[in-house]
């Protein structure tokens, strides 16, 4: 009897660990379980608990038609602090929670609801962030105009007691709160925080330093663009995080700051990128990375500027962050996962020694026949090499040229790592198990091999990052006769539908292309899209300045040497790359008389989290292969 071959309906019923915490003992650890693909509009998911014990214990902690996140610790570790909407669908609030179990506590009662929560270093309190004009007292307009200007909603952070459910501010006085952290004696809050909420603000990201008490703010430090994993060292005398050092435009790197002089040392990634960074004591870090196809764990002595690679991750498997340590240091929470299992949740001491896997969050899966997935290497026009994965249907013949796609990332700064390629988003086991042989390239521009490659495609979007995957393509084709020349297609989401619509504009040898909220017209995207700048900052210039660069690079410009067919897909509610980018390329190729379609999804956003549309949009990805090649 054949083994079942992985499909949509798999693809939609996948359950995700995120946000994983030890305990302060390192004994147990909480983290959030949420469904690929939500039943309901609104979407639904639940903390999980599991006991540091060496076997598969993991089990619900909440139950429910409700949304719970953000499980946070008491210091004493008696206690679980998390946000829930149980009271009211789409506002979270603050919940407490015995670690041992029973009825949870609502704690606050806030208009908007509350976010980004975490226990005060004393226990005594919580903190989170809210809303800074529902906090003041201001009630919504009684109507349902937008107003772009009303748009702004800047979040404070405020203290929380657990009792009352009182907020008091602790601030800073204006400004955006995106992250904060608190040192551990608990005298002084580390604040990223920009002018507004909006992800188009041009303005600068700061590092204050806040005093809880008389709430007044220093600047410690300014960004191009927030950082991530903030945290104290527990002397309180140096700030890790993870971000752009602005020395370049993708140069990321962790930096450790002073706290008291503000001076930076960034810790050189070499030809990798930075993910995560954590305190293991005041002069040890470790660090995450994306090393080109893999991850990396490193021990980092900022003493000596020793580096240690730990062996914690899976063979020929990736992490995902953030990981999490216990107080001491001694334990390590991780999320592991590999090309052939989704991701599940690991613990054990931070040597490697006793490390086991505390859940099994997918066992329909089990004996699912999957497709093989092979790293690759080839070199480009110009001599660079690019890196990136091939997938073979499961019993592909060995003397047989197979149907071949190239499924191309989005970002551009992003990467096809290992990990489980089989989902509404990454199509890579769907469609091998459709029997076409799939390639994942990671063109310049893609991250994991340093700055200088994921720079290498600055005012050149389409440029020699297509000519990387022409190559790719050619290499299967050529060089290891895997390909058939003359079923060639390609696929993409969000800048990798952008270059999945480049690619047919440029060259004729792709029988069927799927555009998924792909950037067809640059002009109009950057007019409309809500990362206005991160956009114009890949081109020559901004719009008003180099309207004809961001013009010659848009798949629109060359509509009329289009004729392979082309299916558009488009969530209506994508702020990131608005529906009328579709739209267009849509309109256009069926004024020409190309073969085409456009689907569109109400209530997505860039990202899908309907499990009935992410079924449909996997079914009508395949079917559309299915026709044309």
């Amino acid at each position: 009897m054949n083994a079942r071959r992985y499909d949509a309906s798999l693809a939609v019923s996948l359950q995700l660990p995120t946000d994983l915490h030890l305990s302060p003992d390192g004994t147990r650890a909480i983290f959030n379980v949420a469904p690929i693909g939500h039943a309901e509009t609104i979407p639904t998911s639940h903390l999980w608990m599991a006991d540091v014990t060496g076997d598969i214990n993991a089990r619900p902690f909440t139950t429910g038609k409700s949304n719970n996140t953000s499980p946070r610790w008491s210091p004493d570790g008696r206690t679980i602090a998390f946000l829930s909407d149980r009271a009211e669908r789409g506002t979270s609030q603050c919940y407490l929670i015995p670690t041992d179990g029973g009825e949870a506590l609502q704690v606050t009662r806030m208009k908007r609801g509350v976010d980004a929560i975490c226990w005060t270093p004393d226990g005594l309190s919580l903190s989170g962030t809210v809303d800074r004009r529902t906090l003041a007292g201001e009630q919504d307009a009684p109507t349902d105009v937008s107003v772009a200007s009303l748009s702004v909603r800047t979040r404070v952070i405020v203290k929380i007691d657990p009792g009352s459910g009182r907020l008091s501010v602790l601030g800073p006085a204006s400004g955006h709160v995106w992250a904060y952290s608190w040192r551990p004696d608990g005298q002084q809050i580390a604040a990223l925080v920009t002018q507004t909420n909006l992800l188009d603000d041009p303005g600068n990201v700061y590092l204050l330093l806040i005093d809880p008490v008389t709430r007044a703010a220093r600047t410690l430090a300014e960004f191009t663009r927030v950082p991530d994993a903030l945290a104290w060292s527990p002397d309180g005398t140096c700030i890790s995080m993870v971000g752009n050092t602005g020395q370049s435009l993708d140069d990321q790197a962790v930096m450790v700051i002073d706290a008291e002089t503000g001076s930076i040392n960034h810790l050189d990634p070499g030809p990798s990128t930075p993910i995560w960074a954590g305190w293991v004591d005041s002069s040890t870090l470790i660090t995450a990375a994306q090393d080109n196809l893999w991850a990396r764990v490193d021990r980092v002595d900022l003493d000596s500027g020793s580096v240690e690679t730990l062996d914690l991750l899976p063979e020929n498997g990736s992490i995902q962050a953030p990981l999490s340590l216990s107080n001491d240091g001694g334990s390590l929470g991780i999320i592991r996962t590999n090309p052939y299992s989704p991701p599940e949740v690991w613990a054990g001491a931070l040597d490697g020694s006793q490390f086991s896997r505390l859940s099994h969050l997918n066992p329909q899966l089990d004996g699912v026949q999957l497709a093989t997935m092979e790293p690759i290497h080839w070199t480009s026009k110009d001599g660079m090499q690019i890196d990136g994965w091939l997938l073979l249907p499961p019993d592909a013949p060995d003397d047989t040229r197979l149907p071949l796609i190239a499924d191309v990332h989005g970002g551009p700064t992003a990467v096809w790592g290992a990990t489980f390629h089989a989902t509404w988003h990454d199509w890579g086991q769907l469609l091998a198990a459709e029997g076409y042989a799939v390639l994942l390239p990671n063109p310049r521009g893609s991250t994991g091999k340093g700055r200088d490659f994921t720079s290498a495609n600055h005012a050149d979007l389409g440029g020699m990052d297509f000519e990387d995957v022409m190559a790719g393509i050619d290499h299967l084709v050529i060089e290891r006769g895997i390909a058939d020349p003359d079923r060639l297609g390609i696929a993409g989401w969000s800048y990798g539908g952008f270059l999945a619509a480049w690619g047919v504009s440029q060259s004729d040898r792709f029988k069927a292309a799927v555009c998924g909220a792909a950037v067809t017209n640059w002009p109009s995207k950057v007019g409309t899209t809500d990362i206005r700048p991160y956009n114009e900052e890949r081109f020559a210039g901004p719009l008003h300045k180099e309207p004809d660069d961001l013009w010659n690079r848009s798949p629109i410009r060359y509509l009329g040497n289009i004729a392979t067919p082309t299916l558009v897909v488009h969530g209506e509610a994508d702020p990131r790359v608005p529906p009328g980018q579709g739209m267009e390329l849509y309109l256009g190729l069926r004024a020409m008389g190309v073969p085409t379609d456009f689907v569109t999804y109400p209530r997505q956003k860039h990202a899908f989290h309907e499990k009935a549309h992410q079924y449909d949009i996997i079914g009508r990805i395949t079917g559309w292969f299915r026709r044309y090649l």
